[in-house]
């Protein structure tokens, strides 16, 4: 229910504003509608300024802006009916949502009456813990690596790793750091880090390009972009990309906005 309300807030919004340019548009248009007529192989213009007359006055060539501006006047004002129905519809369906989600009822039980239901959909606090005791194998560090540690003690490979890593957790995003998965036709790979969009119950892939004016480094991080792709793993939806250069830094007002974009 949160998603379809996001959804239609969104669309509210998108609604309101255009109303509100339609509405400015329309106090400057010229009098009367636009009648289009055909003759022969041709299309004529005419103005019409009064309702009873089923004619109106032809619309020279030379004066083609005016039935442009007719034109344009008559499209505005279907758009703008068009606008206000569906935001009335829009805030009638907001209005008629039950404060509480059916997924969510579960959670306004007295402790003792959970105990005795088994609930539509398992509690948010169950759920990620569940997920986040998931016991897999990490890649290993090489002996000469350097030790990067987040603000939580998770060892990570670089100090970019750490912003993100200290960025989720301040976000209470649960993650796991180098999860393993398998990509048809390229094998094993570990995404810096698998997040997860609790609201969406859903796991986010999230691959950090951190030497991208590395020709190589470059080539090998297109190549296992592909092979995401090819696995049905889509940038924008259950992958995010970040990257950076030596001369364009890691963004952590650029990170911050993905986590609040994907996985909130």
């Amino acid at each position: 229910m949160y998603q379809i309300k996001t959804m239609l807030e969104t669309r509210k919004h998108h609604l309101s504003k255009l109303k509100e340019e339609k509405l400015k548009s329309l106090t400057n248009t010229p009098t009367g509608s636009l009648r289009l007529c055909h003759s022969g192989n041709r299309i004529q213009f005419y103005h019409r300024t009064i309702s009873s007359d089923r004619i109106g006055n032809y619309i020279r060539k030379q004066d083609i802006q005016l039935a442009q501006a007719l034109a344009q006047k008559d499209y505005d004002k279907k758009i703008l009916n068009a606008a206000e129905q569906e935001l009335n519809a829009i805030q009638n369906y907001l209005n008629a949502l039950p404060t509480t989600s059916a997924e969510n009822i579960y959670q306004t039980l007295h402790p003792t009456r959970q105990a005795l239901v088994t609930p539509i959909r398992e509690p948010d606090a169950q759920y990620i813990e569940n997920w986040q005791s998931m016991k897999y194998q990490k890649k290993s560090f090489a002996d000469d690596a350097p030790e990067l540690y987040t603000a939580k003690g998770e060892r990570v490979r670089s100090k970019s790793e750490i912003i993100i890593a200290d960025l989720l957790q301040r976000e209470n995003i649960p993650y796991r750091y180098e999860y393993p998965i398998h990509l048809p036709g390229f094998g094993k790979v570990h995404p810096d880090f698998t997040a997860l969009n609790v609201r969406l119950r859903k796991e986010i892939h999230w691959e950090h390009l951190g030497m991208m004016d590395d020709p190589a480094y470059a080539e090998k991080a297109l190549q296992k972009i592909t092979a995401y792709e090819q696995a049905g793993i889509f940038p924008g939806e259950n992958l995010i990309l970040t990257h950076e250069t030596k001369q364009n830094p890691i963004n952590q007002k650029l990170i911050l906005m993905m986590i609040r974009q994907y996985l909130l």
